[in-house]
């Protein structure tokens, strides 16, 4: 990479992401790694994308959502290669971080997911949106200290009242730390704005 600056050498990343060229993403981020924090690769890299991304929507809906599918999953390989190359040792505790069923938006769980692997935590991270039956299992961990929502789709209010009840209910000792527009109004222990403030709440409660 020669003599690139910190900020060029992740915007190409987030170029990538853009452009939906996941070898160029993967490649770039694999450099990226040996010389940048995970937390820069994934603030200036991928989600400085989604915000470029956010703004171009505003201007083109219709012409922005057809390189949707191919932002998203070149994403989801840049995600899966810091993962990969992030040594695991013996968690510290163990978090879920999850949306609930209708939920939409689920690119921003997975970045937290992601950072707070690199973290050395252990993170469950169901794929899909969840009720309570869905997380008995992981509920059942002793180690299990967190549970992390993220909380965007106005229509999911209701669902999320309902999970964090229920959380409570078995689980009274699990804090519950909450992101995005809906995060105020869900009654969690505390509201997040970024996966570093995410972070630093668990350390603080931990």
């Amino acid at each position: 990479m020669g003599s690139q600056s910190k900020n060029e050498v992740l915007s190409l990343i987030s170029t990538a992401i853009l452009s939906g060229d996941k070898e160029s993403a993967v490649n770039t981020t694999r450099e990226a790694l040996q010389r940048y924090s995970i937390e820069d690769i994934l603030n200036k890299g991928v989600l400085a994308a989604w915000d470029t991304f956010i703004s171009l929507y505003e201007k083109d809906p219709a012409g922005t959502l057809k390189s949707w599918d191919s932002a998203y999953f070149t994403t989801r390989r840049v995600l899966g290669l810091i993962e990969s190359v992030t040594p695991l040792g013996t968690p510290i505790f163990s978090a879920i971080v999850a949306t609930v069923i209708g939920e939409g938006h689920t690119l921003m769980r997975d970045i937290i997911a992601t950072y707070l692997r690199s973290k050395n935590i252990k993170v469950f991270c169901p794929k899909r949106g969840i009720k309570i039956d869905d997380i008995k299992v992981e509920l059942s961990d002793p180690s299990l200290k967190f549970l992390v929502l993220s909380c965007i789709d106005p229509d999911t209010e209701v669902q999320l009242k309902s999970l964090v009840a229920s959380v409570r209910q078995l689980r009274p000792e699990v804090k519950i730390i909450a992101g995005g527009p809906l995060a105020r109004k869900i009654g969690a222990d505390a509201v997040a704005s970024s996966m570093s403030e995410v972070f630093e709440i668990m350390k603080a409660w931990a």
